[in-house]
């Protein structure tokens, strides 16, 4: 054999493999891999678990995690319609930059709908529906965002959250002589906040479940406070009208359209024959143990928002 014909048929064989290796990126053991990241937080949502056997999915670093959300996606993961494909979660302390710029394929930490986040993400079906509540000092009497404002109590919150955007635009639509609502972003202890707000100096944001699993970790604390849940009316008004929490999928990512599809089928697979129902109620009631505390969506919820 010629030497020229040798050197072209070895040419060719490197092309053949590195073509191999491109249709082959992304795949494990023959799977496609999705990923995802999230920071491992709120609870009863997402939980960081002390061993393997409470956890329900473990990443590559080690990290046992468990919770509501946690369960939602492993169990979409193991629907038929997702069999050629592989989820992989990894801790992230910026969930919404890893999505946003292609990182990860998308995130989950209870993320609620707005018009800032649409412009940047595609929403999943939700998969949670949540009240929110309002929590403080006996004798303050905090229902609404104009009677926060009007209380002059500190919030605490960190920038990017449901609350604190939600806080950002009802302040800046606030005329002159109107009051605002005082708050201030910083990653405070938690335990610090309560002793804050049992002085009454701080009033504390978020939604159900979130403060009642705060209020059984912290039972003394919390003999000492009221939580206020917030009506429907004031929650849609102020807050957000999809008080549903949603898979984010970057718009720049290559494979958003088709995933936000994929995994939007899943949730709604799982709505449909009743186990995202029984999820809500294992992880979130029962662990709360308060049965009258859904995060169900409602069937007319199942749509894209964006």
């Amino acid at each position: 054999m010629k030497r020229g014909l040798i050197t072209k048929l070895f040419a060719l064989g490197v092309a053949a493999s590195a073509l191999v290796g491109i249709a082959s990126c992304g795949k494990k053991g023959g799977k496609t891999v999705i990923t995802a990241a999230t920071n491992g937080s709120p609870a009863p949502f997402i939980v960081k678990a002390d061993t393997k056997e409470e956890a329900l999915y473990t990443t590559s670093d080690g990290t046992y995690l468990t919770g509501y959300d946690i369960a939602v996606i492993t169990e979409v993961f193991k629907l038929p319609a997702l069999e050629d494909y592989e989820l992989k979660i990894q801790l992230s302390t910026n969930t919404i930059v890893d999505a946003q710029q292609g990182t990860v394929d998308f995130a989950i930490n209870n993320y609620s709908y707005n018009e800032e986040r649409a412009k940047s993400f595609l929403f999943s079906y939700p998969y949670t529906k949540s009240r929110y509540t309002i929590t403080a000092a006996p004798g303050i009497n905090v229902d609404s965002f104009e009677a926060l404002a009007d209380s002059g109590l500190k919030i605490y919150g960190g920038a990017g959250g449901n609350t604190t955007n939600a806080i950002d635009r009802w302040n800046a639509k606030r005329t002159a002589g109107q009051s605002k609502i005082n708050i201030e972003y910083t990653s405070i202890d938690f335990t610090a906040q309560l002793e804050e707000a049992i002085a009454g100096r701080v009033a504390l944001i978020h939604d159900q479940p979130v403060i009642l699993k705060y209020a059984k970790a912290y039972p003394t604390q919390f003999a000492q406070l009221n939580i206020t849940v917030l009506s429907d009316t004031e929650t849609a008004t102020n807050i957000t009208a999809n008080n549903t929490s949603h898979l984010l999928f970057g718009k720049t990512g290559p494979h958003a359209e088709k995933y936000r599809k994929l995994l939007s089928e899943g949730i709604e697979t799982l709505y449909n024959n009743g186990k995202l129902a029984e999820l809500g109620k294992k992880y979130i009631a029962e662990v709360l143990e308060d049965e009258s505390v859904s995060v169900l969506p409602q069937k007319a919820d199942l749509k894209y928002l964006n």
